[in-house]
């Protein structure tokens, strides 16, 4: 006999009972919410190194998760003797600093003629913003592990449930996903799949970009003569964690120790000293918003500055510092859960359609499912051949690390470098070109260019089959030429070429703009020429970094592997040829 079924008014109590009782759950045990949360948290960390363990051995779950905790076992044993004295180290020496900067701020006066104002009632907010971070900063290790040995209990708990979600996360997901019905299971699935791609980009990426900025701050520091460079680099790879505002917080707490102490050698004043480590804060600020968050974390958890500011205060007065930490990846989650079900309520496709493989079916002059009316070339490795001795000096250079390094891998690693660096010369250039005197940039341009890979004007030379295939799709398409070579080598390169008899409709060189690629300036001056839409327009370059340009334009982005590009950089283009002239083929 078939079991009865519950009535709407039973199904209805039942729940409300459910909810209930979870409420309270949640409010009996709401001391080990922390815990459980940091649990899932190292379960979500500790799931690379397991899966990593399991594909290079072959081993079950079970026996990979062990070696990973008996590996994490070792180290803690290790820590005091190899991480821990120079890690306090460097905490005694930033609290020292810190100390010192807050007794500055607090005796410095302004004075204004017979006017004389104390620094510290202008400036009591921030001193006692000091002193909260110096109570963060300046805790003593030794008494954070006996808290530690106090909260033996807690611990465990976080091990062991850490190790059972390791063992069998996978097993949990697919039981729960079993309990929802058949025809939203997909939509949770991709819901649940694009959460976990933001906590993914989140916590990869901001360790990561942690110890990047970190590094780099403590070399540029070091060089400047920067008191305790170590400590305050420690606080600026520390901050990363809180995107958008940690960052302002390191970068105003190092200038105003510029402004008070000065530097260690250079023979200038505290105030020239503060300008030139502000600067360097906000160049080392414009690096990681336009190579390394996109590469380290990507644009899945970037907020708006003002949210982000609110969601960590929000996380800090609710939940205290574990809030602050993890304010940012919940609000992106909530944006996408948001997202997901305002969607549904208008009937709208809850999510982005996916990015498909190139189809063998070609419709001329349709790409990415855009009608193309013009088409914007970039000139150094995707009309042209690229200068390679950069890469044959390191090649030459790491020789040596054969043992370890391919030459393939020694190849690859310095396109890496010069497709980084590329945007950061372009902007240098930019900079150097806007100063009346250009002597300066004629001095470091031969330099610039070999780490670009640009050959000098008189070598440029086409590659192969280039010219007729822009001769034939200058009677379908309006053609434009942007580089950041000076006008006059361009014009002479093109004549040389016989390209100079109008195939170009625009040619836009570094002389035409003041930013240059990957900054939009130029295509945003390319798309009012041709008076058209910029999904009318398709952008071609070698590299991932200008492409990244135009889809934010909104342009279709065709990539071409001749030049520093790779297949691995083009996973986010309409198309990818290997060289300009398999274009006619789509065009």
């Amino acid at each position: 006999m078939p079991s009865r079924r519950w009535n709407t008014i039973t199904k209805a109590s039942v729940v409300a009972t459910l909810v209930i009782l979870m409420i309270w759950a949640v409010v009996m045990l709401r001391a080990m919410i922390p815990s459980t949360i940091v649990a899932f948290l190292l379960a979500f960390v500790f799931g690379y190194p397991v899966n990593w363990i399991q594909r290079q051995t072959g081993w079950a779950r079970t026996p990979a998760v062990v070696s990973l905790y008996t590996i994490l076992l070792l180290i803690v044993v290790l820590m005091p003797v190899l991480v821990l004295p120079r890690a306090t180290s460097l905490l005694d020496s930033l609290q020292q600093t810190l100390i010192g900067l807050i007794d500055s701020i607090q005796t410095a006066v302004i004075s204004i003629g017979p006017i004389h104002i104390p620094v510290n009632d202008l400036l009591q907010p921030l001193s006692e913003a000091l002193q909260n971070i110096l109570s963060v900063a300046s805790f003593n290790p030794w008494s954070f592990f006996r808290g530690i040995t106090n909260g033996i209990l807690i611990a465990i708990y976080v091990m062991v449930l850490n190790f059972w979600l390791l063992k069998d996360l996978q097993k949990l997901q697919r039981l729960m996903l079993e309990q929802i019905p058949a025809d939203y299971q997909e939509d949770v699935r991709r819901l649940a799949q694009e959460i976990v791609q933001i906590w993914e980009a989140f916590l990869r990426g901001q360790i990561l970009l942690g110890v990047v900025v970190g590094s780099i701050t403590w070399i540029v520091l070091a060089i400047l003569g920067m008191n305790n460079a170590g400590g305050l680099a420690l606080l600026a790879g520390v901050m990363e964690l809180l995107p958008t505002v940690g960052p302002a917080i390191s970068g105003t707490i190092a200038t105003l120790v510029a402004l008070f102490q000065g530097s260690t050698w250079l023979p200038i004043s505290n105030i020239t000293f503060a300008l030139i480590i502000g600067a360097t804060y906000a160049i080392l600020g414009q690096v990681e918003s336009v190579y390394f968050i996109p590469r380290l974390v990507g644009g899945r958890v970037k907020l708006h500055p003002a949210v982000a500011f609110v969601s960590v205060i929000a996380g800090a007065l609710v939940f205290g510092a574990l809030g602050v930490l993890l304010a940012t990846p919940v609000v992106a989650s909530l944006r996408t859960v948001f997202t997901y079900v305002y969607r549904k309520l208008l009937d709208h496709e809850p999510f982005e359609p996916r990015q498909t493989p190139q189809s063998g079916i070609r419709i001329r002059g349709l790409v990415g499912g855009r009608k193309i009316e013009a088409i914007i070339f970039d000139l150094d490795g995707t009309l042209t051949e690229l200068d390679w001795r950069a890469v044959d000096w390191v090649g030459n250079q790491l020789a040596w690390f054969k043992w370890l390094l391919t030459p393939e891998r020694r190849g690859h690693f310095t396109r890496r470098i010069m497709i980084s660096a590329e945007g950061m010369i372009n902007f240098v250039i930019s900079q150097l070109g806007r100063a009346k005197d250009h002597r300066g940039l004629a001095e470091v341009l031969p330099f610039f260019n070999m780490l670009r890979g640009y050959p000098p004007p008189d070598r440029l030379i086409l590659q192969t089959g280039v010219a007729e295939t822009l001769h034939r799709l200058a009677y379908n398409y309006e053609l434009a030429l942007i580089t950041a070579r000076d006008q006059h080598s361009v014009r002479h390169f093109l004549n040389s070429v016989n390209l100079d008899d109008g195939t170009f409709a625009y040619i836009l060189t570094r002389d035409d703009v003041r930013s240059l690629l990957p900054h939009g300036e130029g295509l945003l001056f390319l798309t009012e020429q041709f008076q058209r839409l910029p999904d009318q327009i398709l952008l071609v370059s070698d590299t991932d970094t200008n492409l990244r340009a135009g889809r934010a334009m909104g342009m279709a982005v065709a990539g071409v592997l001749s030049g520093l590009g790779e297949t691995g950089d083009m996973d986010e283009t309409n198309l990818t040829v290997d060289a300009v002239p398999e274009l006619e083929e789509w065009l």
